[in-house]
């Protein structure tokens, strides 16, 4: 079946899941940025800045085969976290920080590490997938976005570490929050402009095409690991 074909069979869901996703997370860092930098909000804050480690823990626990131990663990901790949410809030901005901090290193760390030598660099591994077999002149190219992407999410993550430690809590959370995912949304499009510089005449896939390519991928790696 031809992939537009697939594509047009899809539940409207399936197909725009990532547009409501990208909604979601902009809607989460908008309210993030806001309790940040409110007066009284630090037990708000808190819990907020808990949750996505929480619903982290809670699907990695599911999927486990020790779920049930794992799942009394976490209850356990969502216990603890609720009784001393008081002290905890006076350093609630910790949690937004070890949450970006860890999202952008991981995300380093995952495209680093594909550039070793006798690894596939992760960019060119989404290419493979939307596309099949990939030219050299494509091949290059990939490994050049991949180490974009680790040099960019570097760069966040230093940023990040840097405002934290010396600038006013609300200058941090302004850049982490709110400028960090237009940043990445920048980062696309220039990408993008880049690549139809580099390669011309090259039939360019779409932001469908590539959030399908990293999911398939992901897909595969998560197969592998287990």
């Amino acid at each position: 079946m031809p992939a537009t074909a697939h594509a047009a069979g899809q539940h409207p869901l399936r197909r725009h899941g990532w547009v409501i996703v990208a909604a979601f997370f902009a809607l989460y860092e908008y309210a993030l940025h806001q309790v940040a930098q409110r007066p009284g909000a630090q037990e708000a804050g808190l819990l907020l800045g808990a949750a996505p480690f929480i619903l982290l823990g809670l699907g990695v626990s599911w999927r486990s085969r020790w779920r049930f131990p794992l799942l009394v663990l976490l209850a356990l901790a969502c216990a603890g976290l609720w009784l001393a949410r008081a002290p905890l809030s006076l350093h609630f901005g910790w949690t937004y920080y070890m949450q970006h901090m860890g999202a952008n290193t991981a995300l380093g760390l995952m495209f680093g590490r594909s550039l070793r030598r006798g690894q596939t660099p992760l960019c060119t591994e989404f290419a493979a997938i939307v596309r099949g077999a990939l030219s050299p002149a494509l091949q290059r190219y990939t490994r050049a976005v991949t180490l974009a992407w680790t040099l960019f999410f570097a760069i966040l993550a230093t940023v990040s570490t840097v405002l934290f430690a010396l600038a006013p809590v609300a200058t941090w959370s302004t850049f982490a929050n709110l400028c960090s995912p237009v940043l990445v949304a920048l980062m696309f499009v220039v990408e993008a402009g880049c690549r139809r510089f580099a390669l011309p005449g090259v039939a360019h896939a779409g932001v469908r095409e590539a959030i399908q390519g990293y999911r398939a991928a992901m897909a595969a790696r998560a197969g592998l690991s287990r």
